[in-house]
Order: structure tokens, then sequence, then C-alpha cells
């Protein structure tokens, strides 16, 4: 019958008789220099802060939209500003403030420069010349432009008005995402100041209110110029339109008008 702790007949270990337990010859253990030690998690990690948790609960219940689509980067956010500090609020979104006024600028120059173009005013003048017989005082004070004297200058403004699409795309894109940043930035602040409420800090709630409001004013400062924008763009999509067909359908048919006239 087996015994407890049986192991059948065991060879002898090589090199004798065991030997008594000992601690002095333990073998070395190998080093790794590639594996990093195991770092003890801070017991106060700011992801989980309360104020985050209670954060996040109210982002969900007042902002389930950016909620849904940016839970993360609210998560994020709210690490950066709770606890909530005066220091924190008075700079809290200063480089998105700061990159949101860099990328306004290309589009505030790219209006202007559709405007400065002016090429409604040329389309017209082109379309006039096909239709306006010269007077005699035209003729004999200037001589008037006809619809082929156009082509160049057209030419020019529709090559111009295609790369104002490309850039304008670009720029928009940008700025798009920009206020995009913003309006999280905002309602994470939106959220700190609710659950701010009850603070007796005047000064605190003040800064809050304050950097809330310079968010929403650049946040819709950014609307406006991206919806100026589109109206250029879909201006500028038109012309093009009607520059091809000048040049593409009006100026031959103007010429084979011509060719048959003198024949």
């Amino acid at each position: 019958m087996p015994r407890a702790f049986d192991f059948g007949d065991a060879e002898p270990l090589p090199g004798g008789p065991p030997k008594a337990l000992s601690f002095d010859d333990i073998p070395p253990v190998p080093e790794h220099p590639g594996t990093p030690l195991p770092v003890a998690k801070a017991l106060f990690d700011s992801e989980d802060h309360p104020a985050v948790r209670d954060a996040m609960a109210v982002a969900a219940a007042d902002y389930p939209v950016l909620f849904e689509h940016s839970a993360q980067r609210l998560a994020a956010l709210f690490r950066r500003l709770l606890p909530v500090r005066l220091a924190l609020v008075t700079d809290w979104a200063e480089c998105p403030l700061a990159e949101q006024a860099t990328l306004l600028q290309p589009i505030t120059e790219m209006v202007l420069q559709f405007t400065r173009m002016a090429v409604p005013a040329l389309l017209d003048a082109a379309l006039e010349s096909t239709r306006a017989t010269p007077g005699l005082l035209d003729r004999l004070f200037r001589r008037p432009q006809s619809p082929a004297e156009y082509e160049p200058a057209l030419t020019s403004a529709r090559t111009q008005l295609l790369q104002l699409m490309a850039d304008s795309e670009v720029a928009m894109r940008h700025l798009e995402a920009s206020a995009q940043n913003l309006t999280l930035h905002g309602a994470v602040l939106a959220v700190v100041t609710h659950l701010a409420r009850g603070t007796p800090d005047a000064t605190l709630l003040d800064a809050l209110a304050q950097r809330r409001t310079l968010i929403q004013q650049a946040v819709r400062q950014a609307e406006l110029s991206i919806l100026q924008m589109g109206q250029v763009r879909q201006q500028a999509v038109d012309l093009i339109g009607q520059i091809s067909s000048f040049l593409t359908v009006t100026l031959p048919a103007l010429g084979m008008a011509q060719a048959q006239g003198g024949a």
C-alpha cells in the first residue's frame, strides 16, 4: 500500500548524500536590464480622484453627444483641471485659444483675397462685351475690349479660384478641429463650474465664469469664420462654373459666328 509522501524509490542525487538545508548557496538572481521594476501606483492617482468621477457623470448627463464621441478626451481634460485650483482656471485652454487665433488669420486673408480679385465684375464685363455694340463715342475715345481679350484674365482668375478652394478646404478643416477642441475645453469648464457652485471662493467662481465666456466667444468666432468661408467657397464654385462656360462655350460660339459672318 502506498504511504503518504511516498514518491517511490528515488535515485540518489549526484554528488553524494543530501546536505542540510542552507541559504548560503542560493544562486544569484539573473539581471535583466531591459525589464523595468514594477512601480507602485500613486495613492491618489488623478484618474481615481472622486472629483473626476463626479465630473464624468455630470458630463454624460449634460453633454451626451460630446460624451459619446469624446469620453476619453473629456476624461483627460478633467484630470488636468481637477482638483480645481485658481491657477489652473486662469490658464485653462490658453494654448487652444492661441492656436485658433493663428488659424483664423489665413481664413480672413482668403476672404479678403476673394474680394480683391473682383471676379464677378470681370465676368460681367466679359459677358457684356458679347452683347454690346460700341457706339460712336466708344469708337472715338476708347477701343472696347473684345470677348476674346478677356480670356487671359478669366483663365488666371479661374486658376486663383481653384487654388483658393484647395487652400480654404485645408484651413477650414484645421479651424473646425480647433473649434471642436475648444468646445471640449468649454464643456469641461462648465461641468467644473457646476461642481464648484457651492464653494465660498468668489474669486474662483468669477475666474470660471470669465474663462467660460472667453471660450464661448472664441468658439462663436470660429463658427462665424467657417460660415463666412463657406459662403465664399460657394460663390467661388459658381464663378468657376461661369468662367468655364464662358471660355469653353461662349467664346468658341462667338468665333464660329464671326467666321460664318465673314464668309
